[in-house]
């Protein structure tokens, strides 16, 4: 009789002593084995095409880019791949919109070892996983953005310009302009660093360890 083939993985995180960690951890649980890694966004659709895995776990939070977008369109290119997203923020906005772009599990980076590799196991089973956390952070009231304001104020958040966002969106500076008004006044914010703070306050990103965020306001 032969062996059953192993599960394959590919795991996405721009933050490497949290990624080496993910490797180690997960390179115990039998019948799966890891197949690439990548800190940049902008090798993902690359190596997912490459390698194909079962499973990708992939981090929201990765600069240079918008996450969400490409996961979505992963979601759609690969239909039989199991999508596992991590997120170090607990903004209820967030974990809705990777429920919606259809993530088989979403996950905070809090949970501990023995649960992330219960959810992954029971995601490769071909169940959807929900932790209770997740699910009590979902029924949290929001403050309403639209995809594209949210989209933005990532970008923001990140440390790009407002010339740099328009570039990577295909926008014109105009409507950047426009949206980044709208959220401003949507979360009743009138500067930079009064922007900083209501995204910490909001637990919408992770925080960053590189001073991106204190660069919020540059346009």
């Amino acid at each position: 009789m032969s062996a059953i083939a192993p599960k394959t993985l590919l795991l996405a995180d721009d933050h490497t002593l949290f990624r080496e960690g993910l490797k180690l951890l997960l390179g115990t649980m039998p019948g799966v084995r890891i197949v690439a890694e990548t800190g940049e966004l902008s090798s993902l659709k690359a190596l997912v095409q490459q390698h194909q895995p079962d499973l990708l776990l992939l981090d929201y939070h990765m600069p240079g880019g918008d996450t969400a977008a490409l996961a979505q369109y992963l979601r759609q290119r690969y239909p039989a791949m199991r999508l596992v997203m991590l997120t170090g923020a607990a903004s209820p906005w967030v974990l809705r919109q990777l429920v919606d772009l259809g993530a088989d599990a979403v996950l905070l980076k809090a949970l501990d070892a023995r649960t992330l590799q219960a959810s992954l196991s029971e995601v490769l089973a071909g169940k959807r996983v929900l932790p209770p956390e997740v699910q009590a952070l979902m029924a949290q009231p929001q403050i309403e953005l639209t995809r594209r304001e949210m989209q933005i104020l990532k970008l923001v958040y990140d440390g790009l310009s407002n010339a740099a966002i328009a570039e990577l969106l295909s926008l014109s500076p105009k409507t950047v302009d426009k949206h980044r008004e709208n959220f401003m006044r949507k979360m009743g914010v009138s500067s930079a660093p009064q922007l900083v703070r209501k995204v910490h306050e909001l637990r919408l990103f992770e925080e960053r360890q590189d001073g991106a965020a204190g660069e919020a306001g540059a346009a």
